[in-house]
């Protein structure tokens, strides 16, 4: 690969205003709807399922959430739905990794890594989504670094950015709880604007202005940013398809139908692997019902990707 134990972190970059406060899930899609209907583009959850079509959304479908914000959900809903839906891994590594090593190359961000050996057919078939993108090391996300998001939309201009908001202190409070991975995007990713030997004046002063052992205000302000910066993408790049909805919203399972057409059904509680399930030896998988029951059987018997045990990695979220 393109990096070594002393790569220097890549460049990055969020908006510096505009975070502070954002407008509702629902608000924005309101917007950005009129927006691509103002410029006579297609909305593809207004239309019919087609009868070859197992989702309403344009393939591929890219999940830009953070991690512990929903990426094992979504990843579990699109398969329950029938789609060949990819957590962080396939057989040929970490997605996030390949995705890094075709940027420096200039190549489609998705080659080399867009396909999957499913454990349960055996056969080989395209990725139709993927989620949890990013890695901490070599620390690449498309959704921050510099040139990640151009290149989904010069390579793949019809495709669907999908995103799953939460309340941005809940999200610091669970990714605190989640081993070291602040302490990684700041130390190897630079995320604290101290990069590359330079600062980012912005995001570099208001880490140190930022009180507290954890830093809550901050990466508060870093997950909003990250928020605004692909609503902006997507406003910018009106030939994709945009979907966002927030974990927290009672409603979210409904509207994920409403845009995909995947039933709500397949909305579940999801969690981290092995150690969640060992602390919980009443249940079968890392994924509940919304009321509680487990849907592994289901979710096998409707997917085409394999069974839930397909990543290799103990990534996951809490809903």
């Amino acid at each position: 690969g393109n990096y070594t134990e002393t790569s220097e972190p890549l460049l990055w970059s969020l908006p510096t205003r505009g975070h502070f406060d954002l407008p509702s899930a629902d608000e924005f899609m309101k917007s950005y709807i009129a927006e691509k209907t103002r410029l006579g583009k297609d909305i593809p959850w207004e239309m019919p399922l087609g009868d070859e079509q197992a989702v309403k959304l344009p393939l591929p479908i890219i999940g830009l959430n953070f991690p512990k914000s929903a990426t094992l959900t979504l990843k579990e809903f699109f398969k329950c739905g029938g789609l060949t839906a990819i957590h962080t891994s396939t057989q040929q590594g970490r997605i996030a990794i390949c995705m890094r090593e075709n940027l420096l190359a200039g190549n489609a961000p998705l080659h080399g890594c867009n396909y999957h050996k499913s454990k349960k057919t055996r056969k080989i078939e395209s990725i139709d989504f993927i989620s949890d993108i990013g890695t901490q090391f070599p620390c690449y996300y498309s959704s921050l670094h510099d040139g990640g998001l151009d290149a989904i939309a010069e390579h793949y201009p019809h495709a669907t950015i999908m995103l799953v908001t939460r309340n941005a202190k809940s999200w610091h409070r669970s990714m605190s709880g989640w081993g070291s991975i602040l302490a990684h995007w700041r130390i190897k990713c630079g995320f604290d604007g101290n990069l590359n030997h330079t600062k980012s004046d912005y995001w570099h002063k208001k880490w140190i202005l930022s009180t507290g052992r954890k830093k809550e205000n901050y990466w508060i302000d870093f997950y909003n940013a990250h928020t605004q910066k692909i609503r902006d993408f997507a406003m910018k790049n009106p030939s994709l398809t945009y979907v966002e909805v927030e974990l927290e919203d009672e409603n979210m399972a409904n509207k994920m139908e409403y845009y995909t057409g995947v039933p709500s059904t397949c909305v579940m509680d999801c969690h981290p692997g092995p150690k969640w399930i060992r602390e919980h030896p009443n249940v079968t998988g890392r994924c509940l019902s919304i009321g509680g029951i487990s849907q592994s059987t289901k979710v096998q018997d409707n997917s085409r990707g394999g069974d839930w045990t397909d990543d290799d990695d103990d990534t996951g979220d809490q809903r």
